[in-house]
């Protein structure tokens, strides 16, 4: 395969959905908003959101409204791309979004354990069923964890997730981290017949992601779940690309909070964390985002006519609704400006 013929066209298809992101003015200005309403009026009538926002009414839209239009839009986008893709490519294009309907079972997943409805779920769930063998209507009915565990048979993830269900592990904790497991486990088992350099990417961006993630979940784990350092080990993803075996270990068994960092530290991973607010998970979050966002545009740089074109624009219109969201949430409960920014993964 000649990387020119894989990639010219996709690329050029992507250089020009690349127009539609939102300037940094566009943000600025958002931040200036005080209601949803006028939030939405500004991306009617000023942004390339214009045309998937042109029927609604801007005085009477939700946040789950605008999350609904912004994911399919997201959808609609990321099959202009499947098209291009043929083969084995178009099977691990398949793969790599299969995080969104992850990212979705989780979220139905806490509205679970929360006891809500899904009526009652106010995060779009537009990803669900749309790359696997899921069932949203089945999944929907379910009550406990259990229930959507065995919701999901017949999926990739039930394998990985029906061992929760022992009358003892069937927490909301243990099935993020089984699912996640799950994703990486699918990526890793693939063989896939692509070109070399495009599988040194893969392997090299999933396993940052894998370091990154083992690195949330042991400190998540131990602050918030009190799990046992063996259990911890247990559901690290056993991938990586600086964290391997022995690194994994030792966080799962250090002492404290300082300790991890020191570990992060020593791997170029310390900025995950900062003293004055070390017990605050939205910001490690937030962090893990940005690191990603601006690693992108490097390796998108660094890397032309590769798989890395395509990842970095899925993630970035993934980000970019991820603080559209974030915009309108914070507004919602009288978040001021300067406060809001500390939650967007893009400065404004």
């Amino acid at each position: 395969m000649d990387r020119v013929i894989v990639y010219s066209a996709i690329n050029t298809k992507i250089k020009i959905l690349e127009r539609e992101f939102l300037t940094r003015q566009d943000y600025s200005n958002m931040l200036r908003m005080t209601s949803v309403s006028q939030v939405a009026s500004y991306l009617k009538e000023n942004t390339s959101y214009r045309d998937i926002l042109a029927s609604i009414q801007t005085d009477k839209v939700s946040r789950r409204d605008i999350e609904d239009i912004l994911t399919t839009n997201m959808i609609i986008n990321m099959d202009k791309l499947i098209y291009y893709f043929r083969g084995d490519y178009r099977v691990l294009i398949h793969s790599l979004y299969l995080k969104y309907e992850i990212e979705d079972l989780k979220i139905l997943a806490r509205s679970i354990f929360n006891g809500k409805k899904a009526e009652e779920i106010e995060s779009s769930l537009s990803f669900l069923g749309k790359y696997s063998k899921i069932e949203p209507e089945i999944l929907f009915q379910a009550e406990t964890i259990r229930n959507l565990i065995y919701s999901l048979k017949g999926s990739q993830f039930f394998e990985f997730l029906i061992p929760l269900v022992d009358g003892r592990r069937e927490n909301l904790f243990r099935f993020e981290m089984a699912l996640d497991t799950g994703y990486f486990n699918i990526i890793q088992s693939r063989k896939l017949n692509i070109l070399p350099l495009d599988g040194h990417l893969i392997k090299k961006w999933e396993g940052l992601l894998a370091d990154l993630y083992n690195i949330q979940w042991i400190y998540r784990g131990k602050k918030f779940y009190q799990l046992s350092p063996e259990e911890l080990l247990n559901y690290t993803i056993n991938f990586g690309d600086r964290l391997h075996y022995k690194e994994r270990q030792r966080m799962c068994y250090s002492k404290s909070p300082a300790d991890l960092h020191q570990m992060t530290s020593e791997l170029a991973y310390g900025f995950l964390f900062k003293k004055e607010e070390i017990s605050t998970d939205i910001y490690m979050e937030r962090r893990i985002n940005r690191f990603l966002f601006y690693k992108l545009k490097i390796l998108n740089k660094k890397f032309p006519l590769t798989i890395i074109q395509t990842i970095t624009y899925i993630w970035r219109l993934e980000l970019e609704i991820r603080d559209i969201i974030s915009i309108i949430e914070s507004i919602r409960y009288n978040i001021p400006a300067e406060e809001i920014k500390k939650y967007l993964v893009r400065a404004a």
